[in-house]
């Protein structure tokens, strides 16, 4: 199984990025560095396959009807795909957690003391190896221990083992004290009381957790029982903060931003309507969240982020119960290069970009890598789309200023550098507010011809910020400005001083301007483009859209960070020149490419003869041309375009007569009078000069 780096290794790259960041100067890879960036992608075409259910798509890859299965995988399945030939499972550990949500505003759970000596009862290694089969570890913070912010495992006391003396402990000295003597303790104002776990009836896990859990709490002498529940009934409940005592529930991250604790756990989001599950108030942890949220230092974030945490897990409003691991599986006899990401796994923007045909599979270019999708497309509307594979499709359609890497760490991408200024670095900034200056790419087109330029990201920001309701305007409420101030840079301001703004604005999908103008911000959510309305500037195009059944990108030949396909190559043959009338006269070119096409022979400028070209030698019949010199000029081009020509001249002459001057007429044998250009006339005049100069030698005077 392929295994991720070190969660070490991780951030000190993830701090040596943030601190690099935060010397507002310019920021972001240097120009060498981000030339170097490798190009993709490599393949032809990436097919997205509808294959619904979990039995079928392990099954579609077993048989090689696809290369990889493009989502995550129960581990139920990992012996039938690990005996199987010509595939591989990766595994990198989730940026997520399964959890206990508890009550923390209904009496006696609203009692600190209460919570963690529930925490202390807990075996979360007995969930790590029974539930999980020792594919997780356990948690407690409410950071995954993947996300470079976590404290996870620096505190002096952990809640990993089940410790139910020092449970027992707390209780007794918070006065839960069974004084009834029926076996439970009661509350420390005297009454009974139970504890309800609900655990949604569709997941194994939850209802196996919530047993673990139930057993920790009678191990205390509390009277409690696990139950099971409708999702769907106590995630309303939560929402609109109804009655429960606790619940199990997962979280799952697609960054490692965590502005988000500064309102997932605010006291004022305590009874606000889907916010702050837990009713949990703490004005200790509330007192860190300006420091999170407006720090434009990665020094001051990180201690918030600390403090808050180290008072989260004291006070326990949610028990984290384990952070497990994600699999997914695809084949590896055809294609390498897979990605294996930190928060996706293999099934990513990094695996199209990057797989690549093996050599012994005529690769690295070239060739269809086929996902499995269990839900079909619904709309190439990246702002309303609800499917996965929906959000997939158009991440591989449109670029962002700034792109992750497979540790998620930031790579400047249609930005070339950015810089970011407070007041203290630039008076010009007004005092409160963080400016970022990016530097747009010179080479980026979109899909039609036209270049993307700095106009283009300005116009998006100040589109998403104007749309009402759009789900990528939200954050922008704060920006007070996007324009452009030059050829290819950008200025985006906020009206406050934070880190988290560089996200807000580098991560969101650059829209075309000359299109979206039309559209305009009023329109947003009811655009309901065709394959051909599409304007985009990815890796990839739509090519092929059949619903219910497949989605088809092809590799766009024009993407600015496209890898150099090899062109055709061309054999130089040498001009040819044959006698008119004269049969089986040929000119073969020596000819080769990884994506052959076609090739097209011209003859002085018109077409000789032209066809589909399988990449080897090509052979042309000149056989039938009249006396005369000819130019033949072969061009062949492969999938890309790419294209290789070479010219042979050939030249056709009379046909021999058969006749001769006779030597004995001519003594110089084939070399005639006109041959050597002399005339008759010539010719007289010097033999009367040979005899004059004969007769005059001494000796012959007459």
């Amino acid at each position: 199984m392929t295994m991720m780096v070190s969660r070490k290794a991780s951030v000190v790259l993830f701090l040596a990025i943030l601190l690099f960041v935060t010397t507002h100067q310019t920021a972001g890879v240097s120009d060498a560095l981000s030339a170097s960036l490798p190009g993709g992608p490599f393949v032809d075409s990436v097919l997205f396959k509808v294959t619904e259910g979990y039995d079928e798509q392990i099954l579609a890859l077993i048989n090689d009807e696809i290369d990889l299965i493009g989502e995550t995988i129960a581990s139920d399945y990992l012996p039938a795909l690990s005996s199987a030939e010509n595939i591989e499972v990766a595994n990198v550990p989730r940026n997520g957690y399964g959890y206990l949500c508890i009550k923390t505003d209904k009496y006696p759970l609203n009692i600190t003391d209460f919570r963690r000596a529930f925490a202390f009862a807990l075996d979360k290694e007995r969930i790590c190896d029974d539930v999980w089969d020792g594919l997780a570890v356990p948690q407690d913070s409410m950071l995954p221990q993947v996300n470079p912010f976590s404290i996870e495992g620096q505190l002096p006391y952990n809640y990993y083992e089940d410790n139910v003396a020092l449970g027992s402990q707390l209780l007794d000295a918070a006065r839960f004290l069974d004084d009834d003597s029926d076996g439970f303790r009661e509350a420390p104002n005297g009454s009974d009381f139970s504890v309800t776990i609900e655990c949604a009836s569709s997941s194994n896990v939850a209802l196996e957790v919530g047993g673990i859990a139930a057993e920790a709490l009678q191990a205390l002498n509390i009277d409690a029982v696990s139950v099971s529940a409708e999702f769907s009934d106590y995630i309303l409940r939560l929402y609109e903060h109804g009655d429960y005592d606790m619940v199990y529930l997962g979280a799952s991250f697609s960054t490692f931003d965590i502005n988000w604790i500064a309102y997932e756990f605010w006291g004022e989001y305590g009874d606000e309507y889907g916010q702050n599950f837990p009713c949990w108030r703490n004005a200790t942890y509330d007192s860190w969240r300006a420091q999170l949220l407006y720090s434009s230092t990665y020094e001051d974030v990180y201690e918030a982020a600390s403090k808050m945490q180290e008072i989260w897990i004291h006070a326990c409003p949610e028990i984290v119960c384990y952070e497990n691991l994600l699999f997914t599986a695809h084949r590896t006899d055809r294609f390498e290069g897979y990605s294996n990401d930190i928060d996706v796994v293999v099934p990513g923007w990094w695996t199209n970009y990057k797989v690549h045909l093996k050599e012994s599979e005529g690769g690295p270019f070239g060739g269809q890598f086929r996902w499995s999708t269990s839900l079909d497309l619904d709309t190439f509307n990246f702002m309303v789309t609800c499917a996965c594979v929906g959000i997939e499709v158009s991440d591989f359609l449109y670029d962002s200023l700034i792109r992750t890497d497979a540790d998620y760490l930031d790579i400047p991408w249609l930005a070339e550098s950015y810089m970011i200024e407070m007041h203290d670095d630039n008076p010009g900034v007004t005092e409160g507010h963080t400016r970022f200056t990016f530097n747009v790419v010179d080479n980026a087109t979109w899909t039609d011809g036209i270049p993307l330029t700095a106009e283009d990201v300005a116009f998006t920001l100040n589109y998403y910020k104007d749309a009402p309701g759009n789900p990528y305007g939200y954050d922008l409420s704060n920006m007070t400005a996007a324009l452009v101030s030059g050829p290819d840079t950008v200025v985006v301001e906020f009206d406050t001083e934070s880190y988290w703004h560089l996200h807000t604005v580098g991560y969101k999908p650059i829209i075309p301007k000359h299109v979206f103008e039309e559209i305009g911000p009023e329109g947003w959510n009811t655009w309901n483009p065709s394959i051909d309305d599409l304007v985009t500037s990815g890796p990839f195009v739509v090519s092929e859209y059949v619903a219910g059944n497949h989605t088809e990108l092809t590799a766009n030949p024009d993407y600015f960070r496209g890898a150099e396909r090899p062109r055709p190559t061309l054999g130089n043959p040498s001009d040819i020149t044959y006698t008119v009338a004269s049969t089986g006269n040929v000119i073969a070119w020596t000819a080769s490419s990884p994506n052959p096409l076609n090739y097209t022979v011209y003859r002085n400028g018109t077409v000789h003869d032209a066809g589909l070209w399988a990449g080897g030698q090509i052979t042309v019949d000149i056989d039938g041309l009249n006396v005369g010199v000819y130019n033949l000029t072969l061009c062949v081009f492969d999938l890309f375009l790419e294209s290789a020509s070479d010219t042979v001249w050939v030249t056709v002459s009379e046909m021999s007569t058969g006749t001769s001057t006779s030597s004995t007429l001519w003594p110089f044998g084939a070399l005639s009078p006109l041959s050597i250009g002399i005339t008759v006339g010539s010719l007289v005049v010097i033999l009367m000069a040979a005899v004059l100069i004969v007769g005059t030698k001494p000796g012959n005077r007459p």
